[in-house]
C-alpha cells in the first residue's frame, strides 16, 4: 500500500503584506495541539543515541500515518480453562488530512497459544501467510497529544475460508462448501494447525473479529484493550484427541494491546534496519519482547464463565 506522509505547514512568508496572513479565529471544540512536523525520520540505526531510543518514545509526529507495530493479547475461555493468544501484527495506516478518520491495513506476523488439555497449537506460517482480512469500515483518533483516544478499524481475518459477508455469513459446516478453499496449499480443506509435540494435524477454519480501543500513554504508543470473537469450525484431524472442538468463549476483561510507531517519523524506534523503507515482520520480531510481556494463562480468570 502506499503510504503518504502528511506534513501540516501554514506559511505566510510569501506574502507582502503581514496582514494578509491575519484569520479571524472561529470556536472550537478541539483543544490546541502541538503540532510535530510528520516528515521529520529518525535514522536511529546511525545514531549514536539509538541504544537508548525506547519503543514509543519520541515527541510525535502529529498524525497517525505511517507503520505501527500491534502486539495483542486476547483471553478466552476453554473448558473452564484460559488459553491465552498473544499476536503481533504490523499496521501501515493513513490518516484523513487532519482529520479524525483512519484508513488501517494489518499484517500478521506471527501467533501464539497457550496449551489447553496439554495441547499446545502450533500455526505454521504458511496459514499466517494465507490469512485474509476484510477491510470493513474506517478507525478514529480524537487527538495525538496523550490525552488522545483511539478505535480501530474492525479486524476481520479469515482463515481458509471466503465469505459474501464476513460479519454474518456463518461459518461452512462441511469441507466441500464452495466457501471453503485450501488456503496454505497443501491440499487440507481450510488450513492445517499442528499440535506441539506430536504429528497431529487439524484441518480447520475460521473467523477472528476484533475491535481495539485505547489511548496515546505516549505520543508515539496507545495502549488499551479489545473486543475479540472467534469462531472456528474443526473438519477433521489425523488424531481423535485434537479434532475436539470445544465452544471458545470470549473473556475481554482481560483482553490487552499495545501499539507503537516503528517507522523513525516523529522521533520514534526505527526497525528499518536495512534501509530498504519497507518494514517487515523480520525486521519487528526482535522488538517483541522489549515491547511486551507475555504473560502464563489462569485458570482463575475462567471461573466465572
Amino acid at each position: 500500500m502506499k503510504k503518504h506522509l502528511l506534513t501540516l505547514l501554514l506559511t505566510c512568508t510569501a506574502l507582502a503584506a503581514p496582514s494578509a496572513c491575519e484569520l479571524e479565529r472561529g470556536d472550537s471544540t478541539f483543544d490546541d495541539q502541538e503540532v510535530f512536523d510528520a516528515g521529520m525520520d529518525t535514522d536511529n540505526h546511525d545514531d549514536p543515541d539509538a541504544d537508548t531510543l525506547q519503543l514509543g518514545d519520541g515527541p510525535g509526529a502529529g498524525t497517525m500515518t505511517g507503520t505501527w507495530m500491534l502486539i495483542h493479547e486476547a483471553s478466552t475461555c476453554v473448558l473452564s480453562q484460559e488459553q491465552v493468544t498473544t499476536a503481533f501484527y504490523l499496521v501501515d495506516i493513513e490518516q484523513d488530512g487532519d482529520g479524525p478518520v483512519l484508513r488501517e491495513t494489518r499484517r500478521l506476523c506471527d501467533m501464539s497459544l497457550s496449551a489447553i488439555l496439554g495441547l499446545t497449537p502450533v500455526i505454521p506460517h504458511k496459514v499466517l501467510e494465507s490469512i485474509e482480512f476484510t477491510e470493513l469500515d474506517l478507525g478514529l483518533i480524537s487527538s495525538h497529544d496523550t490525552r488522545g483516544s483511539y478505535a480501530s478499524s474492525t479486524e476481520v481475518a479469515l482463515w481458509g475460508v471466503q465469505l459474501d459477508d464476513p460479519l454474518r455469513d456463518p461459518l461452512p459446516s462441511q469441507p466441500d462448501d464452495p466457501a471453503v478453499f485450501d488456503a496454505d496449499g497443501d491440499d487440507q480443506p481450510g488450513v492445517t494447525l499442528l499440535m506441539e509435540g506430536t504429528d497431529c494435524e487439524r484441518y480447520v477454519i475460521q473467523r477472528q473479529i476484533v475491535r481495539y480501543t485505547g489511548n496515546l500513554t505516549k505520543p508515539n504508543q496507545i495502549d488499551g484493550s479489545s473486543t475479540t470473537l472467534t469462531d472456528t469450525q474443526v473438519f477433521s484431524a489425523t488424531n481423535v484427541l485434537c479434532s475436539v472442538n470445544p465452544p471458545l468463549i470470549a473473556n475481554d476483561r482481560h483482553n490487552l494491546f499495545r501499539m507503537v510507531r516503528v517507522d523513525g517519523l516523529g522521533g520514534s524506534f526505527n526497525a528499518d534496519t536495512n534501509h530498504d523503507n519497507i518494514i517487515t515482520c523480520d525486521e519487528i520480531a526482535p522488538l517483541l519482547d522489549s515491547a511486551w510481556q507475555r504473560r502464563a494463562a489462569n485458570a482463575q480468570n475462567c471461573r466465572n464463565q
